[in-house]
């Protein structure tokens, strides 16, 4: 399917979590009535109810979600991903602490940068390999955070906005970074097919 002018992160995102069997005619009929929106308002106006439909339908899709029964293979994808992920925020910290910096204010600076960078390569590794386990593996990483938080795991002091950075763009990482480098999602139409 493609979405010329539609908002195409939400078109990715829709077409990521919509089951097959009804993806066709609800983005068709998103998109038609985005084009009816952005022709009658405008498109700021259009792209403001495309992101309202979009975050409206997330609950109930959800539970279509839990209900069919896939969450389990998904979710196990996902830990899988969530493992090489920390093993691998592990090592980076590890040779970073040895090898570059062993002060705490150049940890402080660098750790937003593996981590995001971690929760990237996590999130097109989980797109690639199943649809579903790329949601369940951006729910992971934002519990993982707010634990840390709730722990207070990081024992540098930092401002509030510093935690709140890694509980909100850890998961946008790990949802956002595959559709940004347009990498296909498994069982999505694909433009030109």
């Amino acid at each position: 399917m493609r979405y010329d002018s539609a908002p195409a992160l939400v078109c990715w995102l829709l077409e990521s979590v919509v089951p097959a069997r009804y993806r066709e005619a609800m983005l068709g009929d998103l998109v038609e009535e985005y084009y009816l929106h952005a022709e009658s308002d405008s498109l700021l106006t259009a792209s403001r109810w495309i992101w309202s439909q979009a975050c409206r339908s997330v609950a109930s899709i959800a539970w279509s979600w839990l209900r069919s029964g896939n969450w389990l293979i998904s979710m196990s994808i996902a830990a899988g991903v969530y493992i090489v992920m920390a093993m691998l925020k592990l090592a980076t910290d590890s040779m970073i602490l040895k090898f570059v910096a062993p002060q705490q204010a150049t940890q402080v600076v660098l750790a937003p940068i593996v981590f995001f960078s971690a929760a990237a390569i996590g999130g097109c590794v989980a797109a690639r390999v199943r649809r579903g386990a790329m949601i369940s593996l951006a729910l992971m990483v934002m519990i993982t955070v707010a634990v840390s938080i709730e722990r207070k795991v990081c024992t540098i002091p930092v401002p509030w906005w510093y935690e709140l950075g890694f509980l909100t763009l850890g998961p946008l990482a790990v949802l956002i970074t595959p559709a940004l480098i347009g990498l296909p999602v498994p069982g999505a139409a694909q433009p030109g097919k």
